[in-house]
């Protein structure tokens, strides 16, 4: 019988739940330690203003997933809805009608920033000795949105499938070349065009991959023709929404390093950049974890309503657990560590913007638990009004911040920004999802805590007194996120994970 009439609703386990978010956090780690090894060889042999260009080129091809007009998130909702209501037998073509849109989207993007290459190079103020290369560099970018916008839908229908061990096999590699393949090109050029070509051949070479364990997913019963315009109606009802999110979250994520550009200069860019390359690596976490998260949500959700506090605090606890160590060691070493990696210069203009983006990405890993429980719930309008709200304050701000503060007040911006995000989103996930105020306090008073510990060391100066403190903050964390926050069946699960590992670890030698 066919994978895909045999699939069943989607297990929540402790020990699957682990196990996919083990497959998608290890699938990025790699390409995390080789960032670590390449970004300061980048920098030496491209200088600060072709690597804050590379920078851009890096976040444009992330950026890209805007002209999907949601169908990526929407394969992933819908599929993972059949699966948990047994109906299986629709998504083949539900699966077919969503690939069909996005590769006509993706030809039409390519256009739209073709187009809009010329301008582009002229609102960055490229210096005039790189404005060819970089041209010819955004020209090929605009090639690859066909090839990202397609790879976004199929990477959701496997995850709607729960097969992360196959999306962490093919994201690997391709996270090692988003860094590898600069540096094999260094050796013959530094151009900025050549360089961008080695990273559309690996977006090329990921395309194919994904295209080729889908099609094995559902044993080959995709359809590529006229799509069905009942499934292109539900498909873009719940898309429509997302794609305004998709195109103002992405804005408010990137829009710094464009003001940064046009108010102080490349060469501010990469000040800017270095540290949030760093600091944004960890998005490997929540990104990790709400891949494995999202279709267990619609899935459940889908059936049951009423389970939405559980979720709600399921990732927040999740969150809490995996970032704040994370954070912590970020904010209390950001200076030593940045001397270290990229020379005294950098650390003395980056390390308080390091630390403050620190703290804000780890407000916006709070902040991505509702998000998701309301669009798993199907109300991609909600977070998408919210964000048109967020839009203009956030520019307003930004531009004032920036101005008077310089890279420093970017960072700060956007931090604030995440604080009054995670408190919109929690309000709506009390009034569209109905989560108890009773779950949604605790997590506010978690939150609240934890940023404060992180912001006191920031103002600790001295580097034994800061070690020293963070410390002790991170054994209080530790005690009080076991003894107060975890319940008595999360201890149980905890303890039962940790006692199966240290059983592998014994038979392992006699095996």
């Amino acid at each position: 019988m066919s994978a895909v009439t045999e699939a069943t609703p989607v297990r929540t386990s402790s020990t699957g739940l682990t196990r996919n978010l083990l497959y998608n956090l290890l699938g990025q780690i790699l390409p995390l330690a080789l960032a670590a090894v390449s970004i300061p060889m980048l920098i030496h042999h491209l200088g600060s203003d072709r690597f804050g260009l590379l920078t851009i080129a890096w976040m444009v091809v992330g950026y890209f997933n805007l002209f999907d007009l949601g169908l990526g998130r929407a394969l992933t909702k819908l599929v993972a809805d059949r699966i948990g209501l047994g109906r299986t037998k629709e998504i083949a073509q539900l699966v077919s009608t969503g690939l069909v849109l996005m590769v006509g989207l993706g030809i039409a993007g390519s256009v739209v920033v073709g187009v809009l290459t010329p301008e582009l190079v002229t609102v960055l103020k490229v210096p005039a000795r790189f404005v060819a290369e970089t041209r010819n560099a955004f020209y090929l970018l605009a090639l690859s949105i066909p090839m990202v916008i397609l790879t976004t839908g199929l990477r959701g229908v496997l995850e709607a499938f729960q097969r992360f061990d196959i999306t962490n096999a093919v994201r690997t590699p391709l996270g090692l070349w988003t860094f590898g393949g600069p540096l094999c090109v260094l050796p013959f050029s530094s151009r900025l065009d050549w360089i961008v070509l080695s990273l559309v051949i690996g977006r090329l070479v990921s395309t194919l991959v994904h295209a080729y364990y889908t099609v094995r997913q559902l044993e080959g019963r995709i359809e590529l023709g006229m799509p069905d315009r009942a499934l292109c109606r539900e498909l873009l009802s719940f898309g429509g929404w997302m794609t305004v999110s998709n195109v103002v979250s992405p804005i408010m994520v990137y829009m710094d390093r464009f003001f940064i550009g046009a108010l102080l200069g490349t060469a501010a860019v990469a000040f800017y950049t270095t540290p949030y390359e760093v600091v944004f690596k960890l998005n490997i976490v929540s990104e990790g974890l709400f891949g494995v998260l999202f279709p267990i949500m619609a899935s459940r959700l889908v059936v049951d309503r009423s389970q939405s506090g559980v979720l709600l605090t399921l990732g927040a606890k999740l969150i809490a657990a995996s970032l704040f160590p994370l954070v912590l060691v970020i904010v209390a070493a950001a200076g030593p560590f940045l001397g270290v990696w990229v020379g005294p210069t950098f650390a003395e203009h980056s390390a308080l913007v390091m630390q403050l983006l620190a703290i804000g990405l780890y407000i916006n890993g709070f902040s991505k638990v509702a998000f998701n429980l309301l669009q798993a719930m199907g109300r991609a309008d909600v977070t998408a009004k919210l964000h048109l709200i967020e839009l203009p304050c956030y520019v307003i701000a930004l531009i004032a911040l920036t101005k008077y503060f310089g890279i420093v007040g970017a960072a700060a911006g956007w931090a604030l920004r995440m604080m009054l995000d995670a408190g919109l989103l929690w309000w709506m996930s009390r009034r569209v999802a109905h989560v108890p105020w009773r779950a949604i306090r605790e997590l506010a008073s978690v939150l609240f805590a934890t940023v404060a510990s992180l912001l006191a060391l920031v103002w600790v100066h001295n580097a034994v007194w800061r070690f020293s403190l963070g410390g002790l903050t991170l054994g209080a964390f530790c005690l009080a996120f076991w003894c107060v926050v975890l319940n008595d069946d999360d201890r149980r699960v905890v303890i039962d994970l940790v006692a199966r590992g240290l059983m592998r670890g014994k038979q392992a030698p006699r095996a």
